[in-house]
């Protein structure tokens, strides 16, 4: 497992970016829309972190063919200093990574083995022997609804239907798998401080979203939906991937939110729908806007061990000159294939072909090497060679390179090509 620097960073802007937008827009939303619209709007997290992970959408070019191209690798070799504290972090990261899901699954088998043993109601609904923290959804292979054994005689059978209907939405909804999904976003970035806020209020706005859905559909409850909350506010312990009918540290705001105004169902629907519909719209948009991976078009015949790149022109005040030279490059190239830092090493004439070899060195690709089987850093050096016109051909301006790509080209489209092994003296290469 490899540690790509750029690939992290963006991954970290992008999530920020979402659960900024979220913790800012979720109370004005719930006031305006509806609390289900802002609960749906936390999908952009998770959205966020695919939209950074996944490579952007490809671009092809077409390179011209050049058979002399051949990068000469001296001192392949892994970037020993960068590749140790990328793996120190890594180690950082997994042992975190890992320290909070043990957290996580401690917590919930507590809970679980706090209810002692279940009885089957009926395929959905089961009664616990003891009551820790009941009523509650739980479950992801077999999502359920547990009551506490006292549920009939502590509630009315009025209060029994709302209770009852508040869990089965949980389950319709697919909230407990939506709690799996943050539990696992909140073990990747548990060094995030924004996650551990964000997983507070995305629970307390799954249940006012639940909540204003169920009194939606049973108008005129509010006050006995809030007095079946009050009845179990001392409730016990809490599970991590349950859904609660009534978890202590969002129990005043809920029972603020029934009393409060709230659009009605049909409204809420569609504003519900707006707010996914945005959400794609802008995670599509910000993948869109990513840069576009480039892929080059070449021809099927070409084999070479380095990708194709594209060669620098040859400069106008050169060309008059009928001047040639070499320039020496040193490229450190990162995991990915792409330059990180481009140096000069040799120049003869000294700044007449300089400016131009780097414009294209910026746009090569290199195959990266590998160890174990996993791209790292590693540093190579490209020989370009620049050959003027012979004295016989003046009129119609040869080309550098071999093959004779460039031979009858126009002077202000000659090529440049890279040098083979030995095209330039081995003790210059070291």
């Amino acid at each position: 497992m490899s540690l790509d620097p750029v690939l992290w960073l963006r991954a970290a802007l992008y999530t920020t970016a979402a659960l900024l937008a979220c913790l800012l827009l979720r109370r004005p939303l719930r006031g305006r829309l509806g609390a289900g619209a802002a609960y749906a709007l936390w999908g952009a997290v998770p959205l966020a972190l695919v939209v950074a992970l996944l490579p952007g959408p490809s671009m092809e070019i077409a390179l011209l063919k050049m058979p002399a191209l051949a990068p000469v690798p001296v001192a392949v070799h892994p970037d020993g200093q960068g590749a140790g504290w990328q793996r120190m972090l890594l180690n950082v990261w997994l042992a975190g990574a890992l320290l909070t899901g043990l957290s996580l699954w401690r917590g919930q088998r507590r809970f679980v083995r706090s209810l002692g043993p279940l009885r089957a109601l009926d395929s959905t609904v089961w009664v616990a022997t003891h009551d820790g923290g009941l009523p509650a959804s739980l479950g992801i292979w077999r999502p359920r609804i547990v009551l506490p054994g006292d549920f009939t005689t502590r509630y009315s059978a009025g209060e029994c239907a709302l209770i009852l209907a508040h869990e089965r939405l949980h389950l319709r909804r697919g909230d407990l798998h939506a709690n799996l999904l943050a539990s696992v976003l909140l073990c990747l970035g548990w060094f995030h401080p924004l996650l551990h806020l964000a997983w507070r209020a995305f629970r307390l706005d799954q249940e006012l979203a639940c909540d204003a859905a169920v009194l939606a559909g049973h108008p005129g409850q509010r006050r006995r939906y809030a007095g079946a909350m009050l009845k179990c506010q001392l409730a016990g312990s809490t599970s991590p991937l349950a859904c609660h009918w009534a978890a202590r540290p969002a129990l005043l705001q809920r029972l603020a939110a029934v009393h409060a105004p709230a659009p009605d169902a049909r409204r809420a629907r569609r504003n519900l729908r707006s707010v996914v519909a945005l959400t794609l719209l802008v995670s599509v948009g910000g993948w869109l806007l990513q840069p576009a991976p480039v892929q080059a078009t070449r021809d099927s015949a070409a084999a070479f061990d380095y990708r194709t790149m594209q060669a620098p022109r040859y400069p106008a005040n050169a060309i008059a000159a009928n001047l040639g030279g070499v320039v020496e490059l040193q490229i450190a190239v990162s995991p990915r294939g792409a330059p990180d830092h481009i140096a000069i090493v040799h120049s003869r004439p000294a700044g007449v072909f300089d400016q131009v070899v780097l414009e294209a060195a910026r746009h090569w690709r290199f195959q990266p090497a590998l160890v174990d089987g996993q791209p790292v850093a590693a540093q190579i050096r490209v020989p370009v060679r620049f050959d003027p016109d012979p004295p016989e051909s003046p009129a119609t301006g040869a080309g550098a390179g071999a093959g004779g790509d460039g031979r009858h080209a126009p002077a202000s489209g000659r090529l440049a090509a890279c040098a083979t092994t030995g095209c330039v003296p081995q003790e210059m290469l070291q």
